[in-house]
């Protein structure tokens, strides 16, 4: 688009006021209705069906919504191959601007209760007609220059008796800073999720920050929304009424039900900005949105004019960009399986008594986040979180106190087949296709690309020291990669396998194993980058190996249903348990090396290291089980499954 062309006849576009990766945003007029508009361009109308979707749900909230509060969509359209909206054009700035000028300090207690209200009657009015915006933030709410507030940018905002796509797909939408547990959680959001963040948003007016800052790393803030209560809004500032404190405390409840409703905020804030002869407390400071008052994050001044309804993906807003997390929304699937009361199916805990050939074993939750196979498992070396890989091609990570989960975009290529932590918790990787990716842990930013295999990556495994990061494909390579340099080019192809390596793991000396689909191990000195045995024994593919906490015992599971015990200093098999009667796919061993878990068919097993003694079967997968892993601390066993499923179990 250029300045100059006009949309659909009508509306002749202006000055670009912005752009992002799927849409730019424009100044233009309106040369039937001689009014200057704000019109918001797709890049491309063959965008997909949930994009187009969202774009016109967009629009269609935009127009129903008449309140003086709420940002007016004039129109939608088509301009040749590309959609379009109009919107109405505001001048002034968003509240995250007007943090700025002061940082790390709040705003007049008198400005801030006018915006409040003024905001809390605006959401009232959308909740009326059962509109939840789910992305209130200070960037979102925009201060005119007579003091009137707009809430903007609906371009996540969903109806609460929605059934289309948007619900169906399960994603929610959010800022990190501003999202109730709820969205965490991945669960069904009402509008008592904009109160919460209404809280938020009158935490950071009045102190300068959100109820929970100093970081940006999504799945700390996760922890902190769950988990933690924010510093007392009281004794960070000391000047503000018990009734408004009390009120703050209110909206940032855990609990969507405890929090009170639109309406009885703007009544309690109203109460505050007023006394009971009508007169205000104090008067409301006037606004200098002019040039005189300087913003810390300079900008052009066009870019204090409205971005539209920013919507998702357009533009960041102000204030930080909107973060997604997605769920899949268990209760609409025929689990072919128990139900449970857990209207989502995603954390189902379980109320069984423990079968007696559990040994006291039980499932305590149930979690269905994939929309598909899990593929993968693998635990946080501090036990907080669970990661997985899926046939439907993401990366999940599961909080295991606050139920969150924070989804990375999906893999471009295929299913992740593998995943894991580095044992300085600092780095994740997800193998899949040809390529491993490597992601930051706390802010999950995208680290680094490697590719190199000619085949399906299979296994991925870091060294002790978390320097060197080993993977495993379809090609029959082992290559080494440099994880502190990040380089792109292997340090080290190992080859000798004649067929996929399916498994790997190192041992705490360093030495690696591997497992291939012809049947054998072989073992690896890294450091010369040679084999030094190889393993036989097992008649079919070797599907997981897994060395033992001090590197005295190397088990390993097979096709052909069994599971071996290896001395690596002899090079001998010790021992074989019996008793899967499908391949066995993976194999773990408990943090103080006592216990083994296999998971084969649709049972884990549990074995004593000492005795080779079968001492648990636990059951519940509804299909094949991928993939097992104890937690650091030794507390919880995890469980993943073709049904979709993984499973989390407790000793009772």
């Amino acid at each position: 688009m250029q300045p100059g062309a006009q949309l659909a006849g009508r509306y002749r576009l202006v000055e670009r006021l912005g752009q992002g990766g799927i849409g730019e945003v424009w100044r233009a007029q309106d040369v039937e209705l001689d009014r200057a508009v704000a019109v918001k361009v797709l890049l491309e109308f063959d965008a997909s069906e949930e994009l187009l979707g969202r774009f016109r749900r967009e629009a269609s909230i935009g127009a129903r919504l008449q309140h003086p509060g709420l940002t007016v969509v004039h129109d939608i359209g088509r301009h040749g191959d590309r959609l379009f909206m109009v919107m109405e054009l505001l001048e002034g700035q968003d509240l995250s601007r007007l943090l700025a000028r002061t940082p790390g300090v709040g705003l007049p207690l008198p400005q801030v209760l006018d915006l409040a209200l003024q905001t809390a009657e605006a959401l009232a009015a959308a909740h009326a007609q059962k509109v939840v915006h789910r992305d209130l933030k200070p960037g979102n709410l925009f201060l005119l220059s007579d003091g009137r507030l707009k809430i903007c940018d609906f371009g996540i905002a969903r109806t609460a008796d929605a059934t289309g796509g948007l619900t169906v797909t399960g994603r929610v939408f959010g800022t990190p800073s501003y999202m109730a547990p709820e969205q965490w959680r991945g669960e069904h959001v009402d509008g008592s999720c904009d109160l919460y963040a209404l809280g938020c948003v009158l935490y950071a007016l009045l102190t300068g920050a959100p109820p929970f800052a100093g970081t940006e790393q999504a799945w700390v803030l996760m922890r902190m929304h769950l988990e933690e209560a924010p510093p007392a809004l009281g004794a960070v500032r000391a000047d503000l009424p018990p009734a408004l404190v009390e009120l703050v405390d209110s909206l940032l409840a855990k609990e969507p039900g405890a929090r009170p409703d639109a309406l009885a905020v703007a009544d309690r804030l109203r109460a505050l900005l007023y006394e009971p002869a009508g007169r205000p407390v104090r008067d409301v400071p006037t606004m200098d949105l002019g040039a005189t008052a300087p913003i810390a994050a300079p900008a052009p001044s066009r870019r204090n004019v409205l971005l539209g309804l920013g919507g998702l993906g357009l533009l960041a807003g102000a204030g930080g960009g909107t973060y997604a997390v997605w769920r899949l929304t268990g209760g609409d699937k025929n689990d072919g399986g128990k139900k449970t009361g857990d209207k989502n199916n995603s954390a189902v805990p379980s109320s069984d008594a423990p079968d007696p050939g559990t040994a006291g074993i039980r499932m305590v939750q149930e979690i269905r986040k994939h929309a598909g196979s899990v593929d993968s498992v693998g635990i946080s070396p501090d036990s907080r979180y669970i990661v997985s890989g899926g046939n439907d091609r993401a990366i999940q990570l599961y909080n295991f106190a606050g139920g969150g989960t924070l989804t990375l975009s999906p893999m471009p290529e295929a299913a992740v087949t593998c995943v894991s932590y580095s044992p300085d918790g600092k780095v994740l990787v997800g193998g899949s296709d040809k390529a491993l990716r490597l992601h930051d842990v706390y802010s999950l930013e995208l680290l680094g690309v490697l590719a190199g295999h000619t085949g399906l990556v299979r296994a991925v495994a870091f060294s002790p020291d978390s320097k060197t990061l080993a993977s495993g494909a379809d090609d029959g390579t082992i290559l080494l990669w440099d994880v502190v340099t990040r380089s792109t080019t292997a340090v080290a192809t190992l080859t000798g396998h004649a067929k996929p390596v399916l498994s790997l793991a190192f041992a705490p000396d360093g030495t690696l194993a591997s497992g291939c689909a012809d049947g054998t191990i072989r073992l690896w000195d890294t450091a010369s980058r040679s084999s030094t045995a190889t393993l036989t024994g097992h008649a079919k593919a070797v599907a997981s190996v897994a060395f033992s906490p001090d590197g005295k015992v190397l088990a390993s599971g097979s096709a052909d249903s069994s599971v071996r015990l290896w001395d690596p200093a002899t090079r001998k098999s010790t021992a074989t348990l019996p008793g899967h009667n499908n391949p066995v796919r993976s194999v773990a061993f408990s943090p103080d090396g006592q216990t083994i878990a296999s998971g084969g068919g649709r049972t884990v097993r549990l074995w004593d290291v000492a005795s080779r003694e079968h001492r648990a079967t636990l059951n519940g997968h509804l299909a094949a089980v991928t993939s097992v892993a104890f937690t650091p601390d030794g507390k919880t066993l995890v469980s993943a499954s073709e049904d979709d499923r993984i499973r989390v179990w407790k000793r009772a």
